[in-house]
């Protein structure tokens, strides 16, 4: 297999600076590139071109180029890694898509359906490339940038879902990243690596069921420790059996949300999501600061929780607790996150039935 890929990494954040700090650190050439207007901090990145991984990781990379220009980043890239929150997919994909060239390998970590979409704005520009199009279930680092140069890597995932459109492609995918971070292994298709995003059920009823403590101290609060008490790590878990249940109707091998915890991050002998997140392999415990407007709502909300929920309805399955957490959040946030969120209609699988979504996906 070929070994000396060039990259672009989409993205400037928390994750997408760990990833490039990483495939720089192998000695592979890699582009940066940020869509937001520079700061003095992504200035100076761009001047000095180094990243710093530190913590559970520890290593320095120098990257190739650092840019707010699409075309310079892509252009002599072959493995395109797009890292960047769900919702600025569309505006990535916009700028994007126009560079497209046979042979692109694209991965979006985490996918959030980002595969669907592409493929729909694909089509919809009349872009036709014989690219493959990738998806992880999660970001492979617990982390969070700290400098404009440097990021702290609380806990590297023990092992990552990547799935592939077309599927008989994935295990180069694979291959390519595990050169990188030797974690990957391969899932059935994107559909099934988009529902396997654990932060649809982590993330919002920690948030809805704490909004009083949140608002009184939002800089202290602690999600995982604060917010999950035993009655909502109860609810988490009821909330997983209905995301389970719907992967069932389309025929997907997701994985229980206390089963991921400890792929991830270590086996113990925890029954539960809060025995898990208190324990000693957990990466969570000292992760402070959280908001009523976060993106633990703002953007698993819209294009996490909502596409999932709509899946079960097309299978016509009872979700209450996916409804209770779109309807609560939508009246919190004075917005319609069902008709402003990844609806099936914007990724182009509406007209579907579960039988021929899962062949559209295989």
């Amino acid at each position: 297999m070929k070994s000396d890929y060039r990259f672009a990494v989409l993205g400037c954040g928390n994750g997408g600076m760990a990833l490039a700090g990483a495939i720089a650190s192998k000695g592979y050439a890699v582009n940066v590139f940020d869509a937001l207007p520079p700061t003095e901090g992504f200035l100076k990145f761009a001047n000095e071109k180094e990243i710093f991984l530190e913590g559970s990781v520890n290593s320095r990379g120098i990257v190739n180029t650092v840019t707010n220009d699409m075309k310079t980043a892509v252009g002599d890239a072959e493995v395109i890694i797009i890292v960047v929150p769900a919702f600025a997919h569309e505006v990535i994909f916009e700028k994007l898509i126009p560079h497209l060239k046979d042979g692109h390998k694209i991965i979006v970590i985490p996918g959030n359906f980002g595969s669907l979409l592409l493929r729909k704005m694909m089509a919809a520009n009349g872009t036709e490339r014989d690219i493959s199009i990738s998806e992880c279930a999660s970001l492979p680092y617990a982390c969070r940038k700290v400098s404009y140069n440097t990021v702290e890597i609380y806990k590297q995932k023990n092992k990552l879902k990547l799935a592939t459109w077309p599927t008989g492609v994935n295990g180069e995918i694979i291959n390519i990243l595990n050169q990188i971070a030797g974690i990957f292994f391969p899932g059935n298709n994107v559909l099934e690596a988009s529902m396997d995003n654990i932060n649809c059920v982590l993330h919002p009823l920690p948030v809805l069921l704490n909004i009083g403590a949140i608002e009184r101290d939002s800089k202290n609060f602690r999600h995982y420790i604060d917010g999950i008490s035993p009655l909502i790590s109860e609810k988490i878990h009821d909330m997983d059996n209905e995301r389970l249940e719907i992967g069932k109707c389309y025929s997907l091998n997701l994985i229980p949300v206390l089963a991921q915890l400890k792929m991830y991050y270590g086996e113990n002998d925890s029954r539960n999501v809060l025995e898990y997140v208190n324990s000693d392999q957990s990466p969570y415990k000292n992760l402070y600061g959280q908001n009523v407007n976060g993106r633990y709502l703002t953007e698993d909300i819209p294009y996490l929780v909502t596409p999932t929920m709509l899946l079960g309805e097309k299978a016509l399955m009872d979700t209450p607790l996916f409804d209770i957490c779109i309807h609560l959040a939508s009246q919190l946030h004075n917005t319609n996150y069902l008709k402003n969120g990844t609806n099936l209609k914007k990724l182009g699988i509406d007209h579907m039935s579960c039988d021929q979504l899962l062949q559209y996906v295989m």
